[in-house]
């Protein structure tokens, strides 16, 4: 989902303030920046990918804050060789490690 623009932005935040006159601006922006997150969230419309470099021994990894879900995690060997990690089920217990 896209950010809102300056425009669209500044007229929702006067169309909140019309019916919460009390809320800020910096209130009702940081709102509008939750429900738009939540929304994102929600709907699975956000997909992206990223890369870290594991540790041998290592089962948890600290995320950014920015990652909803991880949905598959491959791992590509010394060779070049990619493979995918199924899913472990039932989740391990957090802050374990192997």
């Amino acid at each position: 989902m896209a950010a809102l623009t300056g425009i669209q932005q500044r007229e929702l935040i006067e169309l909140v303030q019309q019916h919460f006159p009390q809320m800020g601006e910096t209130e009702v922006r940081k709102a509008l920046n939750d429900a738009q997150r939540e929304i994102c969230e929600e709907s699975g419309i956000m997909k992206n990918w990223f890369s870290i470099t594991t540790v041998a021994d290592t089962r948890f990894y600290d995320l950014d804050s920015d990652v909803f879900e991880v949905i598959r995690v491959e791992i590509t060997d010394a060779d070049g060789n990619l493979f995918s990690i199924p899913r472990l089920t039932p989740t391990p217990e957090s802050g374990g490690s192997v």
